[in-house]
């Protein structure tokens, strides 16, 4: 490369846009990126990476962030960073060698979390790797964006397992050190990701194995494991009746698809009213969750028939008619009855917190590859929930998004779902149907005749159907779809998961922010806490779009919240509040007004103990 040549070609670029034809210092592939930015009007007075949130569970980022660490382990002080870009241009791991090198990345944005594509920053080695040979390399002045000008990359394909576009190992240096190393380092890390990604379906594989056989070997008399996608299950729990299977097939599954560390000892009722008592121990690979193992057996029937049946009952919330002593359990140090009361409390967790059982729910058929009918009212998140779990289960599914509300009522229009049957079934698929409750009796006809076809198909994909609660009635033309769902979820509204709306805020105020600086206070908590949300998370995002607009950066305060937030409610309590204030009433009494026993009896934090005693208005019990 000729920098002069390169830099002289650049400035008269920058300046009009085009470039002396004789000129043979910028290679062709150069001069297509810079033309590409140019149609794409990217901004050269400063960079304009956008900030798209960082998934650590992306294909290649483990493999990859491994393979870095190994590289640096080994390696004293390397003038360089290497990174991982996926195929949208998005930055997802870096790790660095020089202090002084990763501040200048710092301060272009080129950091995980960040867009670093030819439409946000013009041209860089991971864009032209697409349309180029095994490894791209771009040096200082042939990037088109002024900013950059100091840097040297190169980039390297690293091949997805999922069947996506490649992802691409970045090599990165100053271009006052950079020589021809940074070509064949690129090239020697991708092939060790490429690698890596290539033995993570085996190693993983292999390590549940290993979990449900030492299981096997410790006596456990019911066995199951899973990675997601295949079962394991001992003879003991094929003796079982189909219902008691699918429970713990149940369980299973949702706890590798929510990957929860902490799981630990659980009791478990089953639907032919044995008690089962259940370790869950997840397995991890290199730190992250990817299957588990559960294990354990029946309780002993002589302990498990002095369980009054209400109590028994798996997911019964109807309170005893006399006094009920929560703590006698907690006293015994009997082991099963303190499975017993730990039943206890994770009904009553559920009943506090019922949105926790319907993410487990949802994750649950997530893993058996079920369909699934998600009832809420509106606003509330269906379609987020069931999009979550199943990327979390499948990272690289394909997921499809069909608005009901646009199919048309003509018989000789094309398929509502034709675009749908030709995506290749290499992948996993989820398909969402939104607003089914506006469907006309045409419209519904037609999209029965697809999914039947669908559903049918060797590979077939995961159908999710949404549903308003408002207009929950079978008799509507919508009831034609329900034979195709096997189960039922039911979304509760954002007022019953007030414990949670700081988080929630705080969530969706991140993905608004972009990368700024952006807090909410405790007051503004307590406000968002004490309103009753008709319109549920739709109305949260509403509410912090509208703060964000108004103050881009800092801690937001009550008067930065809209009016609305203050308008005084009183709404009439539901059932499940009302059920909710009865437990929590019962168990201030039997500990006597003490709050951290309550909590302890209630199996919920004393935050949220605290915070439901206000909202409900429960005076002091003692």
């Amino acid at each position: 490369m000729d920098p002069t040549g390169v830099e002289a070609a650049a400035q008269r670029f920058r300046r009009t846009g085009r470039i002396d034809p004789a000129s043979e210092a910028v290679r062709p592939e150069v001069l297509a990126s810079w033309l590409r930015a140019v149609d794409a009007r990217v901004r050269l007075d400063s960079v304009e990476a956008c900030y798209v949130g960082h998934e650590p569970g992306r294909s290649a980022v483990a493999e990859a962030d491994e393979v870095f660490g190994a590289f640096f382990a080994l390696t004293p002080r390397p003038r360089c960073s290497v990174a991982l870009v996926d195929h949208d241009g998005v930055v997802r791991v870096r790790h660095d060698g020089d202090p002084a090198l990763a501040a200048l990345l710092d301060g272009v944005l080129f950091t995980p979390g960040f867009r670093y594509a030819e439409t946000d920053v013009a041209t860089t080695a991971a864009a032209l790797l697409p349309g180029a040979a095994a490894v791209v390399r771009v040096d200082g002045p042939e990037h088109l964006h002024p900013e950059l000008t100091w840097l040297s990359e190169a980039a390297a394909r690293v091949h997805r397992d999922d069947g996506a576009p490649p992802d691409a190992v970045v090599v990165l240096r100053h271009a006052a050190h950079a020589d021809d190393t940074t070509t064949a380092l690129a090239g020697l890390l991708a092939d060790r990701v490429a690698q890596a990604v290539a033995d993570r379906a085996h190693r993983r594989g292999l390590l549940v194995h290993r979990g449900f056989a030492a299981a096997r070997d410790a006596g456990a008399e019911w066995v199951l494991a899973t990675d997601g996608d295949v079962l394991l299950t001992c003879p003991g729990v094929r003796r079982l009746g189909h219902d008691d299977q699918r429970a713990l097939a149940d369980l299973t599954l949702a706890a590798a698809v929510l990957g929860e560390a902490d799981a630990g000892d659980q009791h478990v009722d089953l639907p032919s009213g044995h008690c089962a008592g259940l370790a869950v121990e997840p397995v991890t690979d290199s730190g992250v969750v990817v299957g588990c193992v559960v294990a354990g057996g029946p309780i002993d029937h002589a302990t498990r028939a002095s369980v009054p049946e209400a109590v028994r009952r798996q997911g019964s919330h109807v309170a005893p008619t006399t006094r009920r002593d929560y703590a006698a359990d907690l006293r015994g140090g009997d082991h099963s009855a303190r499975l017993h009361a730990e039943a206890r409390m994770r009904a009553n967790r559920e009943l506090l917190s019922p949105y926790l059982r319907a993410r487990h729910e949802v994750a649950a058929a997530v893993g058996r590859r079920r369909h699934q009918l998600l009832i809420g009212e509106a606003g509330v998140g269906k379609q987020t929930l069931v999009v979550g779990q199943f990327r979390r289960a499948h990272p690289s599914a394909m997921v499809h998004v069909v608005d009901c509300s646009r199919i048309g009522d003509s018989t000789g229009g094309p398929d509502p779902l034709d675009r749908v049957a030709r995506e290749p079934g290499d992948r996993p698929r989820l398909l969402v149907l939104r607003q089914m409750n506006l469907l006309s009796p045409v419209a519904a006809r037609r999209l029965d005749e697809s999914l039947r076809t669908l559903v049918a198909m060797p590979d077939p994909l995961v159908v999710a159907g949404c549903i308003d609660t408002a207009s929950a009635d079978a008799t509507r033309p919508y009831g034609l779809l329900l034979r195709h769902f096997h189960e039922t979820v039911r979304v509760p509204a954002l007022r019953y998961r007030a414990d949670e709306l700081g988080d929630i805020a705080m969530s969706i105020l991140h993905g608004l922010a972009g990368g700024r600086s952006l807090t909410l206070s405790m007051q503004v908590v307590r406000v968002l806490e004490g309103y009753a949300w008709p319109g549920n998370v739709r109305e949260l995002e509403d509410v912090l779009r509208y703060v964000v607009a108004r103050k881009p950066v800092g801690v937001i305060q009550a008067p930065d919240l809209p009016p609305s937030c203050f308008a005084h409610r009183a709404p009439r309590m539901s059932m499940l509040e009302a059920a909710q204030c009865d437990v929590i009433i019962q168990a201030l009494y039997e500990a006597r007004g003490n709050r951290y026993k309550a909590a302890e009896m209630l199996g919920i934090a004393r935050s949220s103990l605290y915070r439901k005693i206000d909202a409900f208005g429960i005076s002091y019990i003692g």
